[in-house]
């Protein structure tokens, strides 16, 4: 099922399976910003990722003693939603645990993903509710493709990432696996705190980034158009394209945990840097985008 909310400045649709964004449209200019998908380069557009992020080392992990297969990002993308609350301008879909999640991901929960848009602006919200009389771990993260260009004309080089402060940003380098090869090094931004967007930036795919402002626009020379992207409570910020092409779109992914290192298995539990919600309780996030032009 597809569904759209809408007002004054944006138009929305979002599908039911793995509550998927399908369209950020403008009103004011009939702009498109989310990738459409394409199969030549990545077929999907903005996967909410749950309850890990990127991949599992030979697609497996532990929890509490046991081993569990996966694919990248986890159950939540390949899952239909249901649909639990709607207003003109909020939607709210729901992920109930089954017993075919509990093969994959042991765990009793509800998964919540909130569409809300207000002004030039769209929140998304997690809410994650433990239903197990014991304490879960889990990751959460988005994974938003945008249009580059934003329009037909112009070029993909012709863009540059912005953060809104200097902090000493960090990247976790990749491996060829497409894991995290463990090495954490510092990144150079360019003058007014930015990374100029080129192809051969992904070159060893995804470019991962950690301690950075939580605040970035992507941006493009000589225009007043971008779109910021806020992500509080979020530790990382992957930013991807396809490996070595000349994709016409642009990941913004705001993590709460990185994939696994290349070489070990990791259990979910003890991850450094995975979440832990209380027995019975309830966890709630949020990343915004908020358009300019």
């Amino acid at each position: 099922m597809y569904y759209e909310i809408e007002n004054a400045e944006l138009k929305v649709g979002v599908e039911t399976k793995g509550a998927q964004l399908k369209s950020i449209r403008s009103k004011k200019t009939d702009t498109e910003y989310l990738w459409q998908g394409d199969e030549e380069f990545w077929k999907g557009r903005a996967y909410n990722l749950f309850p890990i992020v990127g991949r599992a080392y030979k697609n497996k992990y532990d929890y509490e003693g046991k081993t569990y297969e996966t694919r990248p990002h986890g159950i939540a993308r390949d899952n239909e939603f249901v649909l639990a609350d709607r207003t003109a301008t909020k939607l709210s879909f729901a992920l109930t645990y089954t017993e075919a999640t509990l093969k994959i991901y042991p765990c009793k929960f509800i998964f919540y993903v909130i569409y809300e848009i207000f002004g030039a602006n769209l929140k998304v919200s997690y809410r994650v509710q433990n239903l197990e009389q014991k304490e879960i771990a889990f990751c959460l993260g988005g994974h938003p493709g945008f249009n580059v260009p934003f329009h037909p004309s112009g070029d993909f080089e012709d863009y540059f990432l912005e953060f809104s402060e200097k902090t000493a940003i960090k990247q976790c380098l990749t491996a060829p696996s497409k894991l995290i090869s463990g090495e954490v090094v510092p990144f150079s931004l360019h003058a007014n705190n930015r990374v100029p967007l080129t192809h051969d930036l992904f070159k060893d795919d995804a470019v991962i980034f950690a301690n950075t402002c939580r605040e970035v626009s992507l941006k493009r020379k000589r225009s007043k158009r971008y779109l910021t992207l806020r992500y509080p409570d979020f530790r990382y910020l992957g930013v991807w394209q396809t490996q070595n092409s000349q994709a016409p779109f642009v990941c913004l992914e705001p993590w709460t945990s990185l994939p696994a290192t290349d070489g070990k298995r990791y259990d979910l539990f003890t991850k450094d840097d995975a979440l832990h919600l209380a027995a019975e309780s309830a966890y709630e996030t949020a990343w915004t985008l908020e358009l300019h032009e």
